[in-house]
């Protein structure tokens, strides 16, 4: 067999990891400056949007739990990307929580997988964008109770509540104006092609 040249460059893998890479520098270098400049107090700790979550979303719709694979990679790539811009250091926490962003959206596949039962059929999960928002909203739980068990030293409940809901916010509001943005340029598309 064959491999051409566009079968490379269009593999998952590559998709997955330059799309994750180019929202995520959208985000670092346009939403992140926004939100600081406009939501000071909030934007310090979680973002009000965060797309890369809409990526990771998309990525598990298309190619289920594997998509962790394809995931961590871009996850490390942009986390590097995110400690070289503000001065950090990429150490062992951060790796536990590139590990968490990156499980987060498999997790919300195979939890809701689990809820559905027979009636989630994977082959299907593309079609249906609901499926595609509960799979990002079980992953949105999953990654804010994540970053917060990696990120937060013991504090008062309240606190980890309040954080554990910003990341909540952030992710769910991340993928809906992705999924709000992907069906805009669907609908393009497809007017494009009956035209």
């Amino acid at each position: 067999m064959t491999v051409k040249p566009t079968q490379i460059l269009l593999s998952p893998l590559i998709v997955i990891f330059v799309v994750y890479i180019a929202v995520f520098l959208f985000q670092l270098h346009v939403v992140f400056p926004v939100e600081a400049r406009f939501f000071p107090v909030y934007s310090a700790t979680a973002s009000l949007m965060f797309l890369p979550h809409a990526v990771r979303v998309l990525a598990a719709a298309i190619i289920g739990p594997k998509a962790f694979f394809l995931l961590v990679p871009a996850t490390i790539v942009g986390s590097l990307i995110q400690s070289r811009n503000y001065g950090e250091v990429f150490n062992g926490t951060s790796l536990l929580m590139v590990l968490v962003g990156a499980a987060s959206a498999p997790a919300g596949y195979i939890i809701l997988k689990r809820i559905m039962g027979d009636r989630f059929v994977f082959s299907e999960l593309m079609l249906n964008w609901r499926y595609v928002f509960f799979t990002g909203i079980i992953a949105s739980a999953v990654n804010s109770v994540g970053l917060v068990a990696v990120y937060v030293a013991p504090a008062e409940t309240t606190v980890i509540l309040n954080l554990m809901l910003r990341f909540f916010v952030g992710d769910i509001f991340g993928l809906f104006v992705g999924l709000v943005f992907l069906t805009f340029v669907f609908r393009i598309l497809r007017n494009f092609r009956t035209a």
